[in-house]
C-alpha cells in the first residue's frame, strides 16, 4: 500500500459506524477518520477536534461561504461538513482517509472524488437496528423516531454505493471492508 486511499463510510444512524472505524484502527493503524465539522452540540464524551469539530452556525456558514468543505448538508436539524484540507493532508501523508457521513453528503462527495471508494454499512435487520439507537440512551423519544424515520430513507440509497457490508459480526465487518479497501488502493 503506496498511497492514501478516500473511503466514504456511510449507513443509518444507530448502525455501529463509529465501533467499526475504531476496530479497522485496531487492525490497520494507517486508518484515520476524517474530523468532520458540525453546529451539534456535544454528547456525553464527545471530545472537539476528536469526534468532531463543533463550531457555531454562524462559523460554519463563514466556512461553507469560502469553500473549505468537500461537501455540507443539514442532518437531524444540524449542519456537518467535511474539511477539504484535513482530508487532503491525510491522503498526502497516505492514510486511508475516512469520511463517515450521511448519504446527503456521500452523493455529493462521490460525484467530486470520483476516486473514493463508497461503502454503505448495514444493519442485520431493522429490529436490530431500532434496539442500538433505543440502546444509547442518549435521545428522546421524538429524536429516535426521526432517526428511525431517516434510516428507512437513507438505507433506499445503499445500491448508489460501491459496496455494501452488513455489520452483523463486528470482526467479520471490518474484515471484509478491509479487503474492499486494499483490493481497491
Amino acid at each position: 500500500m503506496s498511497k492514501g486511499a478516500l473511503v466514504i463510510l456511510s449507513g443509518p444512524s444507530g448502525v455501529g459506524k463509529d465501533t467499526v472505524i475504531e476496530a479497522w484502527k485496531q487492525i490497520r493503524p494507517n486508518v484515520v477518520r476524517v474530523v468532520a465539522y458540525t453546529t451539534r452540540q456535544p454528547r456525553k464524551g464527545e471530545s472537539d477536534g476528536i469526534d468532531y469539530r463543533f463550531v457555531s452556525e454562524d462559523e460554519f456558514r463563514t466556512m461553507a461561504d469560502s469553500g473549505k468543505f468537500l461537501e455540507w448538508k443539514e442532518v437531524h436539524g444540524n449542519f456537518y461538513a467535511t474539511p477539504l484540507n484535513d482530508m487532503q493532508a491525510l491522503l498526502d501523508d497516505e492514510k486511508i482517509a475516512i469520511l463517515k457521513i450521511d448519504v446527503q453528503g456521500a452523493i455529493t462527495a462521490m460525484e467530486k472524488r470520483s476516486d473514493a471508494i463508497s461503502i454503505f454499512l448495514l444493519p442485520p435487520s431493522w429490529e436490530e437496528l431500532e434496539r442500538r439507537i433505543r440502546g444509547r440512551k442518549t435521545d428522546s423519544e421524538e429524536v429516535i423516531k426521526i432517526r428511525l424515520e431517516n434510516a428507512e430513507r437513507e438505507m433506499a440509497f445503499a445500491d448508489k454505493y460501491q459496496h455494501q457490508v452488513v455489520n452483523d459480526d463486528l470482526n467479520k465487518c471490518v474484515e471484509e471492508i478491509d479487503r474492499i479497501v486494499v483490493s481497491g488502493r
